[in-house]
């Protein structure tokens, strides 16, 4: 039993789609501590394992599988896995997403289908899948990664109005609200959280560039990027019995930058 007789996550179940880096990474690993049975579910397979690996050999129990949010049948497979070798599931951590900047070589027509077929699609794909077990068994948790980007723009300086990272997160923040209302009646909560810069692979090239990364962190209140565990920590709230009473919520962590 974890301090004040809170046992957070055990005998619990959770996926967690790109759960092999960044915070999915920091989720998976933090779960695990607190009790929960880990899927690390990502398109890159050898580094889900990886997580996976780590997390077994810490003394949790934990499967990687491969995922591809944008396609149907994986999402559909990922979830019958999870099944198959733990009898549930119990908790979805959507945290497979991607950025415009870190895109290959392609039309910005196929920058954009990419970036709302991961970030949009495939948060509410896996949602639609993992809730159909979720109400065979009668109760769920699901937490999205949404952005701050779901709320505001980004800063004149870094855009020019049609990156298409803040519209799939918008999308996010919304369709949250959303399935939260579908879902309540079979006792399934949906919440996201909205995190500002967060240093991950994702922001790298943008820490790396500091001019633009004291620009960026100069719009922190509290002068600097957020680490993957402060925003995994916050999941893990709304994963938990402790927001037995938390649903359709946006919880924004992002070190005042909203609150100016």
């Amino acid at each position: 039993m974890k301090p004040g007789g809170i046992d957070r996550l055990s005998g619990k179940i959770a996926l967690i789609t790109g759960g092999a880096s960044g915070i999915g990474e920091a989720c998976a690993k933090l779960f695990a501590k607190e009790g929960a049975k880990i899927v690390v579910a990502d398109l890159n397979s050898d580094a889900a394992e990886r997580v996976a690996g780590e997390i077994e050999d810490s003394g949790g129990a934990a499967m990687a599988v491969e995922l591809d949010v944008r396609d149907e049948s994986s999402c559909a497979s990922s979830v019958d896995a999870t099944v198959d070798r733990f009898g549930g599931l119990d908790i979805l951590v959507n945290s497979a997403g991607v950025g415009y900047r870190n895109m290959p070589d392609l039309s910005y027509g196929e920058r954009w289908d990419l970036v709302i077929g991961v970030n949009l699609r495939g948060t509410v794909m896996m949602t639609r899948f993992a809730t159909d077990q979720m109400k065979e068994q009668g109760s769920g948790a699901v937490v999205n990664l949404a952005s701050i980007r779901g709320l505001v723009g980004y800063p004149s300086f870094m855009t020019d109005g049609f990156n298409p990272y803040p519209h799939s997160k918008g999308g996010v923040v919304n369709a949250t609200r959303d399935m939260a209302l579908g879902l309540a009646k079979s006792n399934i909560r949906v919440n996201a959280v909205c995190p500002a810069f967060t240093a991950t692979e994702m922001t790298r090239r943008t820490r790396e560039d500091r001019n633009a990364y004291d620009k960026i962190v100069a719009l922190h209140p509290i002068g600097r990027f957020a680490e993957p565990i402060e925003i995994a920590r916050a999941v893990l709230f709304l994963a938990s019995d402790e927001a037995s009473f938390v649903t359709g919520a946006n919880l924004v962590i992002d070190g005042g930058f909203t609150a100016q």
